[in-house]
């Protein structure tokens, strides 16, 4: 019998890298070798939660002074390219969170870094594994929706506390756009149920979040490939907050529609036509996925296999770069007030 070689693992950043920890910490393919972190007590707790695995203060050291398979980059965003790159090129596979960069040239360079090294860059969209987004995606892979000619998600949050407790996503040194922030999750949804961006349109404002550095209130309209238009919200000071679910989601086509957990379908009734249909709106649930593991847990379960089978994680770097232009575009749009065409990777 082969043995199968169990990949060593390192995660950077453990705020949200806690996530990713306790993935690879479960993952019997994987032994979790080493945790990076600034925060002296933080990085402390964790390695008090996992004996044996070895700490750092700073990627540098850890990089030289071990032999990884695999590295999360949890960080803050605009860090994410060069702690990235210097683990590509160390000779690991590196899955960061989202969004990928936050800027064009950044995005461009992680994925070069991948390609010259031959390593594996895939992006945390969680999204994708999450299983009421997974039962929506299955729909529209069955075709009960027809040609899907509307996209919509509305992410209507309110992030002060967060914000407060973690600053980093509020610093005016590294602005965090709203759309390209948290709203990349939506924003990377649209293009997954939808098609990629051909053209946006961006508007935004900055009246309810003042202590936040740009615009807190972001809105994106897209001309998607295949015809359809997609729209994203996000918001950062909705008093509705974060009730469930957050992530409000409306999904048309030819011959059926969804709204969150409800679907109707012409293919539910036979010989009904549109009119009918319509009239009544007889909805029925949207399927549900059975999953047990996390999101989280599901995204690194899927980029561990698809290593130890020799497949490519997905999403990789160039579907989190074009998520990342359509940000971007809706941000130079709301700016000029002129529909931009994404930059195409």
């Amino acid at each position: 019998m082969v043995e199968t070689k169990v990949l060593r693992a390192a995660v950077v950043g453990l705020g949200l890298g806690r996530h990713h920890v306790e993935g690879y910490a479960a993952n019997p393919a994987v032994h979790l070798a080493a945790l990076c972190d600034a925060n002296a007590e933080r990085l402390a707790g964790y390695l008090a939660k996992y004996p044996g695995v070895h700490g750092y203060a700073d990627s540098d050291t850890m990089l030289a002074a071990e032999q990884l398979d695999l590295v999360s980059i949890m960080t803050p965003d605009w860090l994410h390219a060069d702690l990235g790159i210097q683990a590509l090129r160390a000779g690991a596979h590196v899955v960061s969170t989202k969004p990928l960069t936050t800027t064009i040239e950044d995005a461009q360079r992680f994925i070069d870094a991948a390609s010259a090294t031959s390593r594996h860059l895939m992006v945390a969209h969680e999204r994708r594994f999450h299983p009421r987004y997974l039962a929506m995606k299955r729909v529209l892979d069955e075709g009960l929706l027809g040609k899907v000619f509307y996209v919509e998600l509305d992410y209507f949050t309110n992030k002060r506390r967060q914000f407060d407790a973690t600053p980093w996503y509020k610093s005016a040194e590294n602005p965090r756009a709203a759309i390209l922030g948290t709203g990349a999750h939506a924003v990377d949804l649209m293009r997954w149920f939808g098609g990629d961006v051909e053209e946006a349109w961006g508007a935004g404002n900055h009246l309810a979040y003042p202590e936040f550095p740009g615009d807190d209130c972001q809105i994106g309209v897209f001309k998607l490939a295949g015809g359809a238009i997609g729209k994203v919200t996000q918001t950062y000071a909705s008093i509705r907050g974060t009730g469930e679910p957050d992530l409000r989601v409306v999904i048309h086509g030819t011959k059926g529609s969804i709204e969150d957990e409800k679907l109707i379908s012409l293919d539910f009734f036979d010989g009904a036509n549109v009119k009918d249909v319509a009239e009544r709106q007889p909805w029925r649930a949207v399927p549900p996925i059975q999953q047990e593991a996390s999101s989280h847990r599901a995204t690194i379960d899927h980029f561990v296999d698809c290593l130890v089978h020799g497949r490519d994680p997905q999403p990789d770097g160039r579907e989190g770069a074009r998520t990342v232009a359509a940000c971007l575009a809706v941000i130079e749009s709301s700016r000029t007030g002129q529909p931009v065409r994404p930059a195409q990777f």
